[in-house]
């Protein structure tokens, strides 16, 4: 029997000054394959507003978060897509991001490891992966203002 592994997504705005409004951004993951989507999991097919790092002595608000539990050996993925209903002129981003990609984006190197630029500008997107207790974690930070890559490899 293969074995069991969680592959997370979460999401969440980081509101940079100059970006757009990352106060009005949402997010909504429209199809999941080759994993079942655990207990909880933000839902799906519903849009669910990105949380902003709270300000000093606030508690943040909870991260959306989607924990699939997949099977070794079949590509688990998940789609997302970004977007501000109030303004727009914020490009809408669909993304897909597949546990392969993850696990390979997470075990490059430490030096070399880069996040992935989806969005450049002032609507920047951005991802990055790493290893948890339970399996492999994929975050999606929106609302920066002019995202670089971390590391030496060029933007997906």
């Amino acid at each position: 029997m293969a074995s069991k592994n969680t592959f997370q997504l979460s999401a969440l705005s980081q509101n940079d000054p100059g970006a757009a409004d990352g106060s009005k951004l949402y997010c909504e993951v429209t199809s999941i394959s080759n994993g079942t989507l655990r207990a909880g999991s933000f839902p799906i097919n519903e849009e669910v507003k990105l949380p902003i790092p709270p300000g000093e002595a606030k508690d943040a608000p909870a991260t959306p978060t989607w924990f699939l539990e997949t099977e070794e050996g079949k590509d688990a993925s998940l789609e997302i897509t970004i977007f501000c209903p109030t303004d727009d002129n914020y490009p809408k981003t669909t993304i897909v991001i597949k546990e392969s990609d993850v696990i390979k984006w997470d075990t490059e190197p430490f030096e070399e490891r880069v996040n992935q630029i989806y969005q450049k500008g002032e609507y920047g997107i951005i991802g990055f992966a790493q290893k948890g207790r339970e399996g492999y974690i994929y975050t999606i930070t929106a609302g920066i203002l002019n995202p670089r890559l971390h590391g030496n490899l060029a933007a997906i």
